[in-house]
């Protein structure tokens, strides 16, 4: 479920978005990941899940961010994620030769799911 609602999120940005990994030529991208914490337990069972999630910003080195930054949080917050907090993580070694992906930003956020099953998880 959590993989879909980013996908319905992130889609209309105009990025290819991959969950986990990605190793194509894009040279501006986005791949997301989260982790799941189980919550409201009852019954032995959670019925809630905590997502933390990550949706990492891949982009050439010398384009400038800030319009797609803050596209990605709009679109983020609209589908009902906490407001990203937006982490540069752009390494030496991808600035220092001008990479393709030299540029790299991580939206940090949550989402709530209150019908949450082992069962209906995406992993």
């Amino acid at each position: 479920m959590i993989d879909a609602r980013l996908q319905t999120a992130l889609r209309p940005c105009g990025l290819p978005v991959f969950p986990n990994v990605y190793t194509g030529k894009e040279l501006e991208y986005l791949v997301t990941n989260y982790t799941v914490i189980t919550a409201a337990h009852g019954g032995d069972h959670p019925h809630a899940a905590r997502y933390l999630v990550q949706v990492h910003y891949y982009l050439p080195h010398k384009k400038n961010p800030n319009p797609m930054l803050e596209t990605l949080c709009t679109a983020l917050f609209a589908q009902g994620f906490t407001a990203p907090d937006i982490v540069p993580a752009s390494d030496a070694y991808s600035q220092r030769t001008a990479d393709a992906n030299g540029q790299h930003y991580v939206l940090e956020c949550e989402a709530i799911d209150g019908g949450f099953k082992y069962g209906n998880c995406d992993a």
